[in-house]
């Protein structure tokens, strides 16, 4: 744990040497497609044939990651929909199990009690089920 801000610093220092280094090489291809335009074109044009090359790059760029970041959504979105499914079959099947529990308690409830009293020795006396009995409490 006490290693964690040491990596931090290191991740944070990694990331900022991968960004200088790709601002770098959007530099050298903002140049080198500049120098290909002026072998065709006036130097101001030049410059203009760069920076609009460069602006459409960067609007495509931006597209494909809204496409990416909302397809990452859906599938966030698809997830939690089959979670809560899930759940409410949980709910539905504890419903079921509870009222036919109730109704085996109100319709023979010397035996119920008998029968708790032997699962709590049982859990009790027994190392393994208890702890079983404490991981899924704990959860």
């Amino acid at each position: 744990m006490r290693d964690l801000p040491i990596r931090i610093a290191i991740m944070a220092a990694g990331l900022l040497v991968a960004a200088v280094g790709i601002v770098v090489a959007v530099v050298f291809v903002c140049l080198a497609l500049y120098s290909y335009f002026l072998t065709l074109l006036p130097a101001p044009l030049a410059g203009l044939a760069s920076a609009l090359l460069v602006f459409f790059l960067s609007l495509i760029v931006l597209l494909l990651a809204r496409g990416a970041a909302n397809r990452v959504k859906r599938r966030a979105q698809s997830k939690r929909t089959n979670a809560s499914h899930a759940h409410a079959i949980g709910v539905e099947l504890g419903k079921l199990l509870g009222e036919d529990a109730q109704t085996f308690i109100a319709k023979k409830p010397i035996l119920a009690l008998a029968l708790a009293l032997v699962g709590g020795f049982a859990v009790g006396a027994n190392p393994k089920l208890r702890a079983i009995l404490q991981t899924i409490i704990k959860n």
